[in-house]
């Protein structure tokens, strides 16, 4: 009467006429997932090759379809991403609000689920009291193989994410799903045992007596804290102890799991280990490559470590880390994990890199919060406390680790229009993609073309920038007041050298103050543009521009400075009797009223940095060369209006990349896929394509 899958080789059994072996059976699930996963590489060449031919085409119109293939897959692809991009309008309940995935990953992840059920239960009767081993074995067999695609979807050096041109971040989506197909199946694997044991009251005795059942009940009790834990309310609670606990599980499963099977299906456990040496030792040895000095020309030559940064601290709550001359290259929109054993012992957390490579330095924002990232603002704060004592003539370097970098983004220079959204510290994601643009036109207005054997006709296709930063104040603006006011000098100068520059640029910025900008402290989010801000704020004093928080007291940078403020050109919508004008929703930012928003604080100053550096256009200046300088309003922008007048002009396939809070990826989500469906994109009306990234702001 006792049965489990170790007792008899099953792999090869017959279950009934015309059905599989339970190999085949396995063998058939990953034929289904190698051809997702074929598809998926197969569109990401061919993306590949249209960014190409764009930058070599030499046509007025260098991002629309030419060729009939082209044009074909242009409708194929805007039909595919109507579906994939819709989602759901939030649903709150109480004091909670649910955000739901876009239909896209959850029909993948359904389609998977399909699968593994018709797999499990072909031509078996689970009514039929005989046929309960049946189902217990077949789906123990199932469930096993499942096993490496979870593994593949978690690495950071991720086969899936190279082939289908992904990042390891969204690849994390689907492996929690996959991992909780996979309980699901482990769950029917031993329900069915047990309901067959149940009908000798066979079940505890099982438990107690039979070694292979014991460890199959270990290994379901494992992978169900695994699944739970792995829950974004749980999972937020401390990122540090969840990934802790889910290495420690992750080996007790394994062993588990290992110790239940049979034989002839350890190979399916083998797989996952390899999967996770290969991603350590690939990981280390990069590290290792990045951070020794060896390997890098150093002005030091007795240095061991390649990187040492200085930590600046900045209004809100944020820590600017920088780190000069860094050893790896890096693409905008990517991010690095960094480590500082010296300030944050064996902690290690993931950035955003905030600048560009030309820039020759890796700069990160990072918002204080509980565990490393409060510990590098006391830090900073005490550094720069020390400095305005004149105890000390400059903040001291201090050694710091990377990995990475990591990310995936399509390039934007191949795209006709951009439009760049972004709400509180998601610019630190947006503003490197939007200034990569920027030096692209100007090395093309210099003159300057990418050499390479193939002599691309250009360095960009892009013609139009559309830059909407949304913050909660207006002390944010000083974290990229320089970059602002240089890439703005870049299009003027470009327009002075080049009478035939006719790339146009637009920027907005809006005050809303929004708490939702500035969510309640966690640590468990895995990039700074995914690390969502705190609402334990600083208190200010905005008489003095003073910020005050354990102990420490640190003067705004926005204070010391004697520059003119960013002009605002415009508000939105004054509330009657006066107070906060913040929230009110902007339609059109052409005919808002002006009016400055009064619970936001005191305009910033930029830097004295920016002002040695940067030499900022005059009023008439921008005038006279149409340059559209930044509105800074007071209010909540539309991101359909803002969409929609950019595609009016478009001229070929549009960009549109978001990075902030899931209400703000949610609402520009739905506007892509009605502005698809509503001006038909590639189905006969001449409306072009639209490309939507949505970078996380958390998981």
């Amino acid at each position: 009467m006792s049965m489990s899958m170790g007792d008899m080789p099953a792999g090869s059994m017959s279950m009934g006429d015309g059905v599989p072996s339970l190999f085949t059976l396995q063998k058939m699930y990953w034929a289904v997932v190698g051809s997702v996963v074929g598809a998926a590489t197969v569109v990401n060449v061919l993306d590949r090759v249209l960014a190409r031919n764009r930058l070599r085409d030499s046509s007025l119109t260098p991002a629309k379809p030419k060729s009939l293939f082209f044009n074909i897959y242009a409708t194929i692809t805007a039909t595919a991403r109507e579906v994939s991009y819709a989602t759901a309008r939030p649903l709150r309940v109480g004091g909670l609000t649910l955000h739901f995935p876009p239909l896209g990953p959850v029909l993948i992840m359904l389609a998977n689920l399909v699968v593994v059920m018709v797999l499990s239960f072909y031509k078996l009767d689970t009514l039929d009291p005989w046929k309960w081993e049946n189902v217990g074995y077949r789906t123990g067999f199932i469930a096993i193989c499942q096993l490496p695609l979870v593994f593949l979807l978690a690495g950071r050096q991720n086969i899936i994410g190279f082939l289908a041109g992904m990042s390891y971040v969204s690849l994390n989506w689907y492996h929690r799903w996959v991992a909780r197909t996979l309980w699901l199946t482990t769950t029917i694997h031993m329900g069915f045992w047990f309901r067959n044991w149940g009908r000798w009251n066979y079940i505890t005795y099982q438990l107690n007596n039979d070694p292979l059942a014991k460890r199959g009940f270990a290994a379901w009790v494992i992978l169900t804290f695994i699944v739970i834990s792995s829950f974004a309310p749980i999972r937020r609670m401390s990122y540090e102890f969840f990934v802790i606990q889910h290495l420690v599980t992750f080996v007790g499963f394994i062993v588990a799991v290992w110790m239940h099977a049979p034989d002839e299906v350890k190979v399916w456990v083998w797989i996952p280990i390899g999967l996770v040496v290969f991603d350590r030792v690939a990981r280390y040895t990069w590290s290792a490559y990045a951070n020794l000095a060896i390997f890098h020309r150093k002005t030091k030559s007795n240095a061991l470590w390649a990187h040492s940064a200085t930590f600046t601290p900045l209004p809100g709550n944020v820590t600017c880390v920088t780190i000069e001359n860094p050893g790896i290259r890096w693409q905008p929109g990517q991010h690095v994990f960094l480590t500082c054993h010296s300030i944050a012992p064996l902690q290690c957390h993931p950035f955003t890199v905030a600048s560009i490579p030309e820039d020759n330095r890796m700069k990160f924002f990072i918002r204080a919060e509980n565990g490393g990232t409060r510990r590098f603002f006391r830090y900073a704060s005490k550094s720069k406390s020390l400095m305005r004592d004149g105890q000390v003539e400059r903040m001291s370097d201090t050694t710091i680790f990377i990995e990475g970098p990591y990310g995936s983004i399509r390039p934007l220079r191949q795209f006709d229009s951009v439009i760049l959204l972004a709400g509180g510290m998601g610019a630190t994601f947006t503003i490197p993609l939007l200034r990569d643009v920027v030096s692209a036109w100007k090395m093309e207005s210099n003159g300057g073309k990418e050499q390479t054997p193939t002599r691309l006709a250009r360095l960009t296709a892009t013609k139009r920038l559309r830059f909407v930063w949304v913050i909660k104040s207006r002390s944010q603006l000083t974290y990229f007041d320089s970059e602002l006011h240089s890439l703005l000098a870049d299009v003027n100068e470009c327009r002075r050298t080049n009478p035939n520059f006719e790339k146009e640029i637009e920027i907005s910025i809006y005050i809303t103050c929004d708490e939702k900008l500035d969510p309640p402290i966690s640590t468990s989010l895995p990039l700074q543009t995914h690390y969502p801000p705190t609402t334990e704020s600083f208190p200010q004093d905005e008489t003095k521009n003073v910020f005050e928080k354990d102990d420490i007291s640190i003067h705004s940078v926005s204070a010391e400075s004697e520059l003119t403020p960013l002009p605002v050109a415009s508000g939105g919508g004054c509330l009657p009797g006066g107070g906060c004008c913040c929230t009110v929703q902007i339609e059109d930012e052409e005919i808002s009223s002006t009016c400055a928003c009064t619970c936001s604080g005191p305009a910033p100053v930029p830097s004295e940095k920016a002002a040695l550096d940067v030499k900022v256009p005059r009023s008439e200046e921008l005038a006279s060369n149409s340059i559209i300088y930044p509105n800074i309003l007071s209010g909540r922008p539309t991101p359909r209006f803002i969409i929609r007048k950019v595609l009016e002009k478009a001229e070929g396939e549009s960009a549109v990349v978001v990075c902030g809070p899931r209400g703000l990826a949610d609402d520009v989500r739905r506007s892509v896929v009605s502005l698809s469906d509503e001006r038909a994109v590639h189905k006969g009306t001449g409306a072009q394509g639209i490309y939507l990234h949505v970078e996380n702001f958390g998981l």
